[in-house]
């Protein structure tokens, strides 16, 4: 029989709600205040800032699927490697982005710390770059347009070297 206060478990039904949208179970698997961190993307308290921000993925992404992949646990910490997918065609934006109907198929990763049965707090790993060409605000790897603008990058790398060790004292 699983324990219901085990990380793992805790971590499990969280990921497992928030997929199918069961805002009551999301705000119940944290203690009021802690912190939800989605690394480069959002620094959230729980509860109320998590279930809006969820709320508006999936109202970004109407056919959002969630999957966990693993879950592995050891103490008061637990670790969940998900997969989540859907088409970016509905009524809100994500991350700032307007709908632009194009497909998302994301790997991440949650660190939750569970004490006493509630999460105390989370950090939340995405590859950004991945999610960025997902979302078409970068080019897809390896294409001509990649390679321009890497190209551009790279042409002007010398000059931010140059200004910057004019400006080291002693220079």
């Amino acid at each position: 029989m699983t324990n219901p206060a085990d990380p793992g478990t805790v971590a499990r039904r969280y990921i497992e709600a928030i997929g199918a949208q069961d805002w009551e179970t999301v705000a119940q698997c944290w203690q009021p205040g802690a912190p939800d961190v989605f690394v480069g993307v959002a620094d959230l308290r729980a509860p109320d800032e998590i279930v809006a921000f969820f709320r508006d993925v999936h109202a970004a992404l109407p056919d959002l699927t969630m999957d966990i992949l693993s879950v592995t646990a050891q103490d008061e910490r637990a670790v969940v490697h998900w997969r989540m997918w859907g088409r970016f065609d509905g009524t809100a934006p994500l991350i700032g982005l307007a709908p632009n109907g194009r497909r998302l198929d994301i790997l991440g990763t949650d660190v939750f710390v569970v004490r006493d049965g509630l999460i105390v707090s989370n950090t939340a790993i995405v590859n950004g770059l991945d999610l960025a060409r997902q979302l078409a605000v970068l080019p897809a790897q390896h294409s001509i347009a990649e390679r321009v603008l890497f190209g551009l990058a790279n042409s002007i790398a010398p000059l931010g070297k140059a200004i910057r060790a004019r400006n080291r004292p002693g220079s």
